[in-house]
């Protein structure tokens, strides 16, 4: 295979992004990669609008494109129209981060004459550089999927092989610009946040299913232990579909954190989770956010796999109880959710405790 990514060859690149928060974040250091090897070209970004915000200031793109796939590029007509924009772009060549054989049919109308990505759903003879993908990433990190394809796109094959440095290399990084930070604290005092103490945030919410969720009365106990005998300040955050298990877990509580689920854009939810000190939460996007902004985290995990999608930071931490049947990777569980009913009350509380006063 030529090298795809080399130098001067490439003036204009299309980089097609991954669709969920968590995989965003998880794709950072391929994106960091691909600058370091590209310095001069022009980056730009294809992702849905959802994602977006993760990539505001970000130093390894230069422009970032919304993929409106259920407004303006919904549709026949709107994907042809999708095509005819990139087709404008003068793109030299395009590297698909998202696997989806549509991902390859677009960049391949659009006439961009190099496309490269990984050999899978049916789309190699759309890509001009396709790979297959090593089997050996079954064992790994997920960061590994997407920096190993650019990797090896470069001619090397060492992301696997090289030991060295490898939590630089695969440490995402979520830069954050300081006036966003500022709004995101003003925010919150409006809400009646002090900041007189700690701020513990919380997201007890995962999109995926309830196999993935630690229980609701758990966390109001841990919530309430924190806030006695801490004195810190508790926030919920979430989704607008997540706001019931907020609800739930106030119900369960001596004294009301704040919830605000529902309530933020992505950009206000990683300016807010960078105000805090602790963040608490189940395997999930927020999660990713969190870890990548290098806030102390700490993940509960039970149905999914830490080794594959565990949180990437300096000061995160994961509690798995590694029973006999996990990781099962289901939605809900058929049988008792004892890969999260084995982790209790004292032990999250405790590490809680225990990465507060490690934050100084």
């Amino acid at each position: 295979m030529k090298t795809f990514l080399e130098g001067d060859r490439i003036r204009r690149l299309l980089i097609r992004g991954t669709n969920w928060v968590g995989d965003s974040v998880m794709a950072i250091p391929a994106l960091r990669e691909v600058r370091r090897l590209l310095p001069r070209a022009h980056i730009t970004l294809l992702v849905l609008p959802w994602v977006s915000d993760i990539y505001q200031g970000s130093p390894w793109v230069d422009t970032v494109w919304l993929y409106d796939r259920e407004g303006r590029h919904s549709g026949t007509a709107g994907r042809l129209r999708l095509v005819r924009e990139l087709a404008r772009g003068g793109f030299e060549a395009a590297l698909l981060l998202q696997n989806a054989f549509e991902a390859a049919l677009l960049t391949r109308l659009a006439g961009i004459p190099l496309r490269a990505g990984y050999r899978r759903d049916a789309r190699g003879w759309l890509l001009t550089h396709a790979v297959s993908v090593d089997p050996r990433l079954k064992a790994r990190h997920q960061t590994y999927y997407y920096l190993d394809l650019v990797q090896r796109l470069a001619g090397r094959e060492r992301s696997l092989e090289d030991p060295s440095s490898a939590h630089d290399k695969t440490t995402p990084e979520l830069p954050l610009r300081p006036e966003d930070r500022t709004l995101a604290r003003q925010r919150l005092e409006k809400e009646g946040v002090r900041f007189q103490g700690k701020v513990v945030g919380v997201h007890p919410g995962a999109a995926f299913g309830s196999a993935k969720r630690w229980m609701g009365d758990r966390y109001a106990r841990v919530l309430d232990g924190l806030i006695r005998t801490q004195g810190v300040e508790a926030i919920l955050f979430g989704s607008r579909q997540e706001r019931p298990i907020a609800e739930s877990i106030c119900g369960h509580m001596a004294a009301r954190p704040l919830v605000l689920s529902g309530r933020t854009s992505l950009s206000e939810l990683i300016a807010m989770i960078a105000c805090c000190d602790l963040f608490i939460t189940n395997d999930s996007g927020p999660m990713h956010l969190a870890a990548a902004l290098g806030i102390p985290t700490l993940a509960l995990f039970g149905s999914t796999d830490q080794v594959a999608t565990g949180p990437l930071g300096p000061a995160a931490m994961v509690l798995n109880k590694n029973v006999e049947c996990s990781p099962c990777l289901l939605r809900e569980c058929p049988i008792d959710h004892r890969c999260m009913t084995r982790i209790t009350v004292e032990e999250v509380f405790q590490e809680a405790v225990r990465m507060l006063r490690a934050g100084g």
